[in-house]
């Protein structure tokens, strides 16, 4: 393998890729980053693997400015880390040619001498072509759908199912749903193109946090191939320089959404921004042990409460933009502050918000206006004491 690199696009890739590295694993193979160039096809791919994730990066010998030149074909397998230190003190071109398991690293005066692993030992991941369903959905809807679901997964090892997010293909749409058991989170995007039966997995929430890094979310245009097997997600966009594969969980994810109230006693639509802040100026004096607060609906503002026993409490309200409730109904709801903050935020860009309630003590719904593919859950908290009550009215 001889190939020559422009030592600046060199450095982006690497600096993607060693993040997906781990820093302390058992299986050195995971510390390197697998390099493969191919002349016939101009391209150079780049493969990094931890233990529930993989990524590949390829940059392409272009005809002009090519940030790639591709003397021989072969592939490397490089200690990641100390390649990318390497990598980040050069200010020329940068020249990798491997001989075997011996590589050498030239830019300017430099030379570096490395010694790799046997590049036939890194293995993607990888699922039966056979037993996966793949659609074609836009980067910004990829990851709109899974900003609003994410933030509901569960924090904690006790139920491992419950701390991905389930993705499900349909013949035209991709369904994302999370929960921790207290909220729920549920949307749904359209998909351009569907080839194979419906098919769901369960992944990881730190995985989709690096995927919605990498994401061009503001691209309106740019298409991302989802793949979904019996083990793993795919990921690839930018016309195959990016790819992410991501394991899935184990087990099948429960039915939520049966939980879902499917009838409502009243509904209150409010501003999204306004209900935000509301919140978040309110949370300063939430308990620390629930950070709970009170919502008190009536028909012209929400009173949102919060009390803190050793500082005092807080009130503040949002108005209503419209309402099915009477002149002088009013029904209290207690909840996790924080865990309804979370939720406006994953709307961001909504204007108003539509609250179904259900009863006091029951759980509420909170749907965007305008979209009838998301909504989210809230289960509430328990009443507080009496003279907590009255502090609070």
């Amino acid at each position: 393998m001889k190939t020559t690199f422009q030592h600046i696009e060199l450095e982006k890739v690497l600096r993607n890729m060693v993040r997906v590295v781990p820093s302390s694993t058992t299986r050195p193979v995971l510390k390197h980053i697998l390099i493969s160039a191919d002349k016939d096809d101009y391209k150079v791919d780049f493969y990094a693997s931890a233990e529930d994730m993989s990524t590949r990066r390829t940059m392409y010998q272009e005809v002009v400015n090519a940030a790639v030149v591709i003397e021989e074909s072969g592939s490397c397998l490089l200690p990641a880390k100390e390649l990318y230190d390497i990598v980040k003190t050069a200010s020329s071109e940068i020249a990798i040619h491997a001989n075997g398991k011996q590589v050498t690293v030239v830019f300017g005066k430099a030379k570096f001498t490395l010694s790799g692993l046997d590049p036939e030992q890194f293995v993607p991941y990888t699922d039966d072509a056979s037993e996966t369903t793949t659609a074609v959905v836009l980067a910004p809807d990829l990851h709109r759908l899974l900003r609003r679901t994410k933030y509901a997964v569960f924090k904690g090892q006790a139920r491992p199912i419950l701390t991905g997010v389930n993705l499900s293909l349909s013949d035209s749409a991709l369904d994302a749903v999370a929960t921790d058991a207290l909220r729920l989170a549920k949307y749904a995007v359209p998909c351009q193109s569907v080839n194979g039966d419906p098919r769901s997995l369960p992944i990881p929430a730190e995985m989709l946090d690096k995927l919605m890094s990498t994401l061009p979310a503001h691209d309106d245009d740019e298409e991302v191939q989802l793949t979904i097997g019996s083990a793993s997600c795919v990921a690839t966009w930018g016309d195959g320089m990016y790819q992410m594969v991501m394991r899935g969980l184990d087990g099948e994810y429960p039915n939520v959404t049966r939980i879902i109230p499917q009838h409502t006693r009243d509904t209150v639509i409010v501003n999204r921004q306004a209900w935000l802040d509301t919140c978040e100026r309110v949370s300063i004096m939430s308990q620390t042990e629930n950070q709970s607060a009170e919502m008190r609906f009536s028909s012209q503002v929400v009173k949102v409460t919060a009390i803190s026993a050793q500082y005092g409490k807080a009130v503040d309200t949002v108005d209503v933009v419209s309402c099915t409730f009477a002149e002088s109904d009013e029904l209290p709801l207690r909840c996790n502050i924080n865990y309804l903050i979370a939720m406006l935020k994953s709307y961001e860009g909504v204007e108003q918000m539509e609250i179904r309630l259900v009863g006091e003590n029951l759980p509420f719904v909170v749907t965007p206006v305008g979209e009838d593919t998301g909504l989210s859950l809230m289960a509430p908290l328990m009443r507080t004491s009496p003279t907590q009550e009255q502090v609070a009215s």
